[in-house]
């Protein structure tokens, strides 16, 4: 049995997370859950391997094995190239990026902006170049629709000779 199932059997009347509670989860966090002990309510999270726990929204995360608070760093060490990130929410995982609003998506482990698409950082080790990726993309993606454009002109005039009834003799 590890930690966190040990927590888990520690704490058996397990509640669900308010609101602002929920706020306080980091995205990164696999599992959590709220529990009351000698009165006082707290929270418990799982992430990477290490139990911890929190008072609530307004109080630090700890390790449960010693109570020692987390480190900001902890935290924030699955953000890649947050050093381009300003106004950092490190359990949102959200921010700015060049005035516009991101986010962090764990699936694919990248910033996206609000409409989910990928954030390209200007200066990172893959600067956007004309031979880079997301040209070859564009270019891929033009070539498709031209063809795309094609097929579909093609089976319309084939469907309307199809459709036109033959004349008559005269």
């Amino acid at each position: 049995m590890n930690e966190w199932e040990k927590c888990q059997k520690r704490f058996p009347h397990r509640t669900s997370l308010t609101a602002e509670e929920t706020k306080h989860i980091s995205i990164f966090f696999t599992d959590h859950f709220a529990a009351t002990d000698k009165g006082q309510r707290f929270l418990f999270a799982y992430f990477e391997e290490i139990v911890l726990w929190s008072a609530g929204p307004k109080h630090p995360w700890c390790y449960l094995e010693d109570n020692d608070p987390i480190s900001e760093e902890l935290l924030t060490a699955k953000y890649l190239d947050k050093e381009y990130i300003t106004n950092l929410q490190t359990l949102e995982g959200t921010g700015q990026y060049e005035g516009k609003e991101v986010k962090y998506s764990t699936t694919c482990n990248c910033w996206t902006y609000l409409n989910n698409r990928t954030v390209h950082f200007r200066g990172t080790s893959a600067p956007e170049t004309p031979n880079s990726p997301a040209d070859d993309d564009t270019a891929r993606v033009k070539e498709i629709l031209e063809r795309t454009d094609t097929i579909v002109s093609s089976a319309i005039q084939k469907l309307q000779a199809i459709s036109r009834p033959a004349s008559p003799a005269t």
